[in-house]
Formats: C-alpha cells, sequence, structure tokens
C-alpha cells in the first residue's frame, strides 16, 4: 500500500510541474486571447533594464511538500511516528521545494520604459525574446484583459 501511494506523489509531482510552464515572451499569446480585440498604443523607448522574473515558489512548495510528506512516511513502521514523520518531511520538503522551484522557472526580464506618442510614460516588464530593443526605437504596445506587450513597430 505504501508503494501506491509514492507512485501518487510522483504523478501529483509530475502533473503540478507539467502546468507551470508560463511564458511571458511578447511572441508568445495566450490561446484565449487568439482573434479577440487588443488595444495597440505606440510609443518609443526611453530606458531598458535588464531583470530576473522570480520564479514559481508556490509549484515548487507543494511538490516539495508531497515529496517530502512521501519520504517521511516511508521512515518508520510505527503509525503515530509515521504521522509525525510525515508533517515534518512535508514542511521540510516545502521549503527546500519553493527554492527549488523558484530558482528552475526564474526568468531573463527586461523592463522597458515607454514615451508614448500622446506623451504618457509607461513601464512594462516581459520576459527577454527574440526582439533587440533600443533606445528611441519605434514599439507597440499591445494591451488585453490588464496585460501589455511590447513589440517592434516598424
Amino acid at each position: 500500500m505504501r508503494h501506491k501511494k509514492q507512485y501518487y506523489y510522483l504523478f501529483m509531482l509530475f502533473f503540478i510541474f507539467s502546468c507551470t510552464n508560463m511564458s511571458y515572451q511578447p511572441d508568445v499569446v495566450s490561446k484565449s486571447d487568439v482573434q479577440k480585440q487588443q488595444y495597440v498604443v505606440l510609443g518609443s523607448i526611453l530606458q531598458i533594464t535588464k531583470v530576473t522574473i522570480e520564479g514559481d515558489r508556490e509549484t515548487g512548495a507543494a511538490a516539495g511538500a508531497l515529496i517530502g510528506g512521501a519520504a517521511g512516511q516511508s521512515v518508520t513502521d510505527s503509525e503515530p511516528e509515521s504521522d509525525i514523520a510525515t508533517i515534518i518531511g512535508g514542511l521540510a520538503g516545502s521549503k527546500v521545494g519553493a527554492e527549488i522551484g523558484s530558482n528552475l522557472t526564474k526568468k531573463d526580464g527586461v523592463e522597458l520604459l515607454i514615451k508614448t506618442d500622446t506623451g504618457r510614460l509607461i513601464s512594462i516588464i516581459q520576459e527577454i525574446s527574440k526582439y533587440n530593443f533600443e533606445i528611441n526605437q519605434k514599439v507597440q504596445i499591445i494591451k488585453r484583459n490588464g496585460k501589455s506587450r511590447v513589440l517592434p513597430f516598424d
């Protein structure tokens, strides 16, 4: 019975990590945005700052808790001790998993300070992509549902 639970935990870990492949690149769009009207603003880049986009700590913590709990459960055959070891293993696994998850999923990004053609200043952070932005480059800001992405405007 104990081996079946461990396979269950490993399956859950695989499932959780398979759901975290999210891109913040400007040329990758959500399926829900396809064929829907988006608002476009034109502007020019004033400043470019390299940033690091924090990784997903929650998924790593959940996966670590599952693995730590499974490992703790198999430490002893005694029921009360096994329950305690499961809890301690889950807590320790959660902490370690959060750090590992964050480090594995962090991304290189860029913060673009843009002056729109109407004179407003806008700052947008997005993942590094195939586009090489330059100061004074003309860009388009594409907005939909509270999210914005910046692409070159030729």
